[in-house]
């Protein structure tokens, strides 16, 4: 079932610790980009890419952006992606996530009402205090496989306008709905789908995992 929402794809960093574009690596006979875009046509009308450069990824047939907020990364990113947006709802995801779940994604959609974001935290708990003086990974939230609303792109541009630079920096200033390990688990028992493979030896386990 399609939804009316937009599949963001971050594609953008550098790539360094794989050695070459993260995009364009082959997992299961198919690239990196491809995989995510595959998954997501499963789940929204639209996709949007954001990328380095655009030339690379014509051969797709979907729109490519590129970042116009030089130095602030990811955060930069989404916002040129949720910028690009023609729907009210975007699923943003980063391209290196070779386990993306299809259900998982809509059951996250389904979840957004009356929230401006939904994000995977496997923390026992979040509030907006923690969220405010710690980085995603320290509260192992998932920004990167997230379901945003379009109110939340004045928020982070106050953030990168204000030199902030964290992922998670506009977030407490958003009605933000956490989905849980054990709401995950219902859709992905292993939590997989959070699964980032950032180099060889990453893309190397990812494989034995699916084996």
């Amino acid at each position: 079932m399609v939804i009316p929402a937009t599949g963001v794809i971050l594609a953008g960093g550098q790539s360094r610790r794989m050695g070459v574009d993260k995009a364009f690596v082959l997992f299961e006979g198919q690239t990196l980009i491809e995989r995510t875009m595959d998954v997501l046509r499963q789940v929204c009308g639209d996709i949007v890419v954001v990328a380095n450069a655009v030339e690379p990824y014509a051969q797709f047939g979907c729109r490519v952006v590129t970042d116009t907020l030089p130095g602030f990364g990811p955060l930069a990113g989404l916002h040129a992606g949720l910028s690009e947006m023609h729907t009210e709802l975007g699923v943003a995801v980063a391209v290196d996530m070779p386990f993306l779940n299809p259900a998982l994604l809509r059951a996250m959609l389904d979840a957004a009402e009356g929230w401006d974001a939904v994000i995977p935290a496997l923390a026992a708990e979040v509030s907006a205090a923690d969220v405010k003086r710690s980085r995603a990974k320290d509260l192992d939230i998932h920004p990167l496989h997230a379901v945003y609303r379009r109110t939340c792109l004045p928020p982070i541009r106050a953030a990168i306008e204000r030199g902030d630079h964290r992922l998670n920096a506009f977030l407490p200033d958003m009605r933000v709905r956490y989905f849980y390990a054990d709401e995950i688990r219902a859709y992905d028992s292993d939590l997989r789908s959070l699964l980032n493979v950032n180099t060889p030896d990453d893309l190397k386990q990812a494989s034995q995992l699916r084996a």
